[in-house]
């Protein structure tokens, strides 16, 4: 039931995500925000998820991981509650632009600061909860949890493109269900306090794994900040059709992550190296072929494609960097893997923003070089571990 209640969790507070990097980028048009001051949103907020993703993974190793796993679901919870006040009082004329800004800023931010523990958390809770020999298979099912995540929060920007506050009240009601369900269900793993005293993190061991998150992460964010845009700028579609269109995209790329990583767990026992090299690869000839696409059925088939890379990055990733910890430092390894995913998260957003006004591929042609970078991390990853 452990895994379970991690599962829902994770699933929840993602559906949140996504459906706010979906619809932002053309709601902050309508709320009056400029593109830049939209992606200034989420890129300070990923810039405070670097900073209290490693606090959380420490805590988490010294007060448990049921606190920090709870915390964070609170603040999954209040975090779309406050956004859809702030959207509703400014559909109504009631606050100015710039006041709008500054509180959805702030929000932002707040619930940043508080669930940033939830990915170290999970982690390291699967990771005290599986043996070795699955440990992929087990990071598969965070990578699942994600997928279908980015799912259901692309099927409320999908469906729900034009009713922002039932969207975002919503979200605050299935993360409340899951901060229920984990107060009833999720059990403290069995771990010994002298593992969390003895638990020293060696960087050097996992280094190029956070820089393939850093890139895989950047090119991600690239793609969810400037997807809607382009279907509005270029493809000639309305604010509301960009936001249910890019919604189903991102929807169709979620299915195939989620796909992908099932099988990732259902069968794979090999090396999660050679899992990276395929991902990655795969992802730079889908974000190729994605600024090159002239229609929306080729936007669509190029981004499922990018979703199988991603299916097959994350758990692989994961994997190595749980592995290379040490028992004691699950925690740790984890925060300061989210340290390379927030630098990504923060850059991305900016990149998309300021490229998409150049020229619309070259959102994508950044990200394709982004992974063709982490794939030549991923294969020198694999040599020195054939010479080693």
């Amino acid at each position: 039931m452990g895994q379970a209640a991690i599962f829902f969790a994770l699933f929840s507070n993602v559906v949140g995500q996504t459906f706010l990097l979906a619809v932002l980028p053309p709601m902050g048009r309508r709320l009056g925000f400029s593109d830049i001051e939209t992606a200034s949103i989420l890129s300070v907020s990923a810039l405070v998820l670097i900073v209290a993703a490693p606090i959380w993974g420490y805590l988490s190793e010294r007060i448990g991981r049921r606190p920090v796993l709870l915390a964070g679901l609170a603040g999954g919870a209040l975090g779309p509650c406050a956004f859809g006040a702030v959207v509703g009082l400014r559909l109504d004329d009631a606050i100015p632009v710039a006041a709008a800004f500054g509180l959805f800023f702030a929000a932002r931010v707040a619930q940043m600061l508080v669930t940033a523990g939830l990915l170290p958390a999970a982690q390291a809770y699967m990771a005290d909860t599986t043996p070795p020999d699955r440990r992929a298979g087990g990071m598969g099912l965070i990578g699942a949890a994600y997928g279908l995540g980015a799912i259901g929060g692309a099927l409320l920007a999908w469906q729900l493109a034009d009713r922002f506050m039932l969207a975002f009240g919503l979200v605050a009601g299935l993360v409340g269900l899951a901060f229920a369900a984990m107060l009833l269900l999720l059990p403290e793993p069995a771990r010994h306090a002298r593992e969390a005293e003895a638990g020293r993190l060696e960087i050097g061991r996992i280094w190029p794994c956070m820089a393939i998150t850093l890139v895989a992460f950047s090119s991600y964010s690239i793609v969810q900040q400037v997807l809607a845009l382009q279907l509005q700028d270029v493809l000639g579609f309305s604010s509301e059709a960009s936001i249910a269109r890019a919604g189903r995209a991102l929807m169709l790329a979620a299915l195939a992550m989620v796909v992908v990583q099932t099988l990732v767990m259902r069968f794979f026992l090999g090396r999660p190296e050679h899992l990276l090299v395929v991902g990655t690869a795969l992802g730079a000839l889908a974000m190729l072929l994605c600024g090159w696409a002239r229609s929306y059925g080729e936007i669509t088939a190029v981004l499922a494609l990018f979703g199988a890379a991603l299916g097959c990055i994350f758990p692989g990733n994961l994997a190595i960097i749980s592995l290379r910890s040490g028992t004691g430092a699950q925690g740790k390894a984890a925060g300061c893997n989210m340290i390379a995913q927030g630098f990504g998260l923060m850059i991305g957003p900016l990149i998309g923003a300021v490229l998409h006004q150049v020229s619309p591929q070259a959102p994508f042609a950044a990200a394709a070089a982004f992974l063709t970078l982490a794939f030549a991390i991923a294969v020198a990853t694999v040599r020195m571990r054939a010479r080693g």
